[in-house]
């Protein structure tokens, strides 16, 4: 099979399935869209290796997007994404080769551990509900410290008390630097 049957297979599913913006390169093509709220490109390489073509898929995907922050693949969805576009490849190739019109039966790519990812997620949506109940707390501590002149600051080694003008001082900048990181992330949203 040619690297060029191959590349235009590749071409047609990527344009009919993603709807992604097509460059050509020397040895195949770049792709551009958004896969899972996230800016992403892939670059697709074509090469000859004894009997058949080899297809190399490089995904580069944007660390923040519409859905957060992601720090690295959570539960492998861009390595099963690519999976499944080499299963279409593979079925487009197909039918192409045979000049048939049915669906073929490409077995779905083999089940991870959703068991793994599951905990994995949760830990980390209770790491975030825990550190936002803490900065929630802090605030309304500092709030009533600014005008009690009380100030308990909650942490892991323990309640901080302060007392006096130190409690309103500490108290406001809180507060202040609390409206500052408010008053950034609407001004990001408006841009």
């Amino acid at each position: 099979m040619s690297p060029d049957l191959v590349r235009d297979r590749a071409r047609a599913y990527v344009a009919e399935m993603l709807g992604w913006k097509i460059t050509d390169t020397v040895h195949g093509f770049t792709a551009e869209g958004s896969s899972f709220a996230h800016r992403s490109i892939a670059d697709f390489r074509f090469e000859s290796s004894g009997e058949g073509t080899r297809a190399v898929v490089d995904l580069k995907v944007e660390r923040a997007g519409g859905a957060g922050f992601m720090l690295f693949d959570v539960g492998g969805y861009y390595n099963i994404q690519i999976r499944k576009w080499l299963d279409g490849l593979q079925a487009g190739i197909h039918q192409t080769l045979t000049g048939s019109q049915e669906q073929t039966l490409v077995p779905p790519p083999p089940a991870r551990s959703k068991v793994g990812a599951c905990l994995f997620n949760g830990c980390l949506g209770f790491i975030v509900v825990v550190f936002g109940l803490w900065i929630l707390v802090n605030l309304i501590c500092a709030f009533v410290g600014l005008i009690s002149g009380t100030l308990y600051l909650w942490g892991k080694g323990g309640t901080i008390v302060v007392h006096g003008v130190w409690a309103r001082i500490i108290s406001a900048l809180i507060l202040l630097g609390a409206a500052f990181v408010i008053w950034r992330i609407k001004r990001k949203r408006r841009n």
